[in-house]
């Protein structure tokens, strides 16, 4: 691998001082071919930083024509309110730009009749019509229905501005429009081209700005810079019914080269441009791959993600790598309860947790990977299929905890495998084992989670039929009432609506709020103390019995919500669960023997 990279490393340098002789040997005739082409390209890069530039100039501009546009179509749905009543959305509009303003005017029927800010209450009275210029560029925005710039126009106080007009147009009856007036805004200048002209200078060129009237009668210069652009490159574009011609040049002039020694200096550095080019190649080729990597990883546990698994299948079987295999899908229990009890890191805690032991215990072989939330995937290439479902049992049985802020937290998991034979006479593919192995979880799942499972035939219509009941459906269908508790504070944990509806409640929160959220408010108040000695009773028989199920069986009241008494029979089991502690779950059923018994006596 050294004596490679040694060669390659030669093949390099001989490579570049090929190109550094012969860049040498030719700059001579190259030279005029060269000024001439750097001549060529330093125009159009100024010609580009031309359009930039007007680019610019025409975004400083944007803000006033903006304001206009934005006044005309306020004034436009006022239908016929006065300029003086516009005076506030003047002073609004003003108060929300960050254009040098001079001022904006109201001109109804071409007369000033409202101005911000008040010191340019001269205006007010102002015919804009006067001036014949200023007309032409009134008479052109009414006819585009657009607006116009008009200027460098010289105010009574000695500064410069340009007036940005627009027409303002009110919708009458047949939506036939008529002329209501002008919306002006005056920026000063040179304040509005302070940005381009920085960023002109911080470029290092010299400008010229011209303009033209609506009339394109010839061009005024609106700005310039110190020191006149030299042979200027130069960029005309339209904007505010105007033409306006940008020129840039170099401040220094089209200085392009230097003597000679400059010339063999930019060979040197054009060797160096391309050690920097060919690095940049190397790294673009790595990134690459970097790339294709993270493709295929989980970014959460750093296995393969489904992408990269199946990728990584395929490439196998095309090497004919994998003649048998074991294919298992696994997730851990009750996943959601970790993330609702803990939270999402813990979730996330336990989900890396459970990647890194699947890599210590399983050979490098073996194919792992997430298949999104807690489901993972193993492809486990064997020659001994017996061996192989030892060790998916055993991984099953493996105690899984891990710590976290001082706290230990525990889960379990539950898998399902299917074996896979790339000779076998269903003709199965590995996704359709897969497929399979899927299947075997679910009947984990069925019996209770904590285990594993082996893929049988006939499961996928057990499963199929499985599936048609959801847990919501069971718990929403079932015809008798569920109560869970804890079994220390009594807290009611879970009631379904037969349950509320046996109290009589409106929902859970009105059944909550009646019970007071424990199993004392729904036993009659006289039958309490009996009940709870009685349960515990029962619970500590089956404990004293070492019997596997914890059970309890009492009868009593009830009092429902609108006071009715009633009598039910409760079945219990005391149960120990990984994320509540010791709890109740509860059947109840209605006594209706008892409550007939209890209706005669009260007779």
């Amino acid at each position: 691998m050294k004596l490679s990279e040694s060669r390659q490393q030669s093949k390099n340098i001989i490579i570049t001082a090929c190109v550094f002789l012969i860049g040498l040997l030719c700059w001579g005739v190259m030279l005029q071919d060269l000024y001439t082409k750097r001549i060529l390209s330093l125009r159009e890069h100024c010609r580009l930083d031309a359009v930039v530039f007007a680019d610019e100039l025409q975004q400083d501009f944007s803000e006033g024509e903006s304001i206009v546009k934005a006044l005309a179509l306020t004034i436009g749905n006022s239908q016929n309110q006065s300029a003086e009543g516009l005076g506030h959305v003047m002073e609004i509009v003003a108060s929300r730009t960050d254009i040098p303003l001079d001022s904006i005017l109201l001109a109804p029927n071409g007369v000033v009749a409202a101005v911000y800010p008040d010191s340019r209450s001269s205006a007010l009275g102002y015919d804009i019509f006067a001036e014949p210029k200023r007309k032409m560029a009134m008479q052109y925005s009414l006819q585009a229905h657009a607006f116009a710039v008009i200027g460098p126009i010289e105010t009574t106080g000695g500064g410069t501005v340009m007036a940005i007009v627009n027409p303002v147009f009110l919708h009458t009856a047949g939506d036939k429009e008529s002329l209501w007036g002008f919306a002006n805004v005056l920026v000063k200048v040179p304040d509005i081209f302070a940005k381009t002209v920085a960023n002109l200078d911080q470029s290092g060129l010299a400008y010229r700005l011209e303009k033209t009237g609506v009339s394109h009668d010839g061009y005024v210069t609106i700005l310039e810079s110190d020191v006149p652009p030299t042979d200027p490159v130069s960029y005309t574009f339209s904007y505010g019914g105007c033409q306006w011609h940008m020129q840039v040049a170099p401040k220094d002039g089209w200085q392009v080269m230097g003597p000679l020694s400059t010339a063999v200096t930019l060979g040197f550095l054009t060797l160096i441009m391309l050690t920097v080019l060919t690095y940049v190649l190397l790294y673009m080729r790595d990134r690459e791959k970097r790339l294709r990597r993270l493709a295929m990883t989980d970014q959460l546990t750093g296995l393969l993600n489904r992408h990269g698994l199946e990728s990584v299948i395929q490439e196998r079987l095309n090497q004919d790598k994998m003649d048998q295999a074991i294919f298992v899908q696994l997730d851990i229990d009750d996943f959601k309860l970790i993330n609702d009890i803990f939270g999402h890191r813990i979730g996330d805690k336990a989900l890396r947790h459970l990647a890194v032991i699947m890599r210590v215990f399983f050979p490098r072989e073996a194919v792992l990977a997430r298949n999104g939330g807690d489901e993972f995937i193993i492809v486990l290439p064997t020659r001994t299929i017996p061996a192989a479902e030892r060790m998916v049992r055993d991984f099953v049985s493996l105690k899984k905890e891990f710590n976290y802020k001082q706290m230990v937290y525990q889960y379990t998991i539950s898998m399902g495998y299917a074996v896979y034979a790339a000779n076998q006479a269903d003709g199965k593919s590995p996704l359709d084992v897969l497929r399979d192995a899927d299947t075997a979880l679910y009947m984990v799942k069925l019996r209770g989670k904590n285990g594993c499972c082996r893929y049988a035939q006939g499961m996928a219509a057990t499963r199929r039929v499985q599936m048609g009941f959801s847990l919501r459906d069971v718990v929403f269908n079932l015809p008798a009432s569920i109560l869970i508790y804890d079994a220390e504070s009594e807290e009611i944990l879970f009631a379904n609506q037969e349950l509320i509806s046996l109290f009589e409640c409106d929902d859970l929160d009105d059944f909550l709020a009646y019970t007071k959220r424990r199993f004392r408010g729904i036993v009659h108040p006289d039958d309490y103390e009996q009940v709870d000695t009685s349960i515990w009773q029962q619970v500590y028989a089956c404990n004293l019995n070492k019997r596997e199920k914890a059970n309890d069986a009492v009868n009593y009241r009830i009092v429902t919500k609108h006071g009715r008494v009633r009598w039910v029979i409760d079945r219990g089991r005391l149960v120990q669960s990984d994320f509540y502690g010791r709890i109740f779950y509860v059947i109840l059923v209605p006594d209706e023997r008892m409550d007939a018994v209890s209706d005669k006596a009260d007779q």
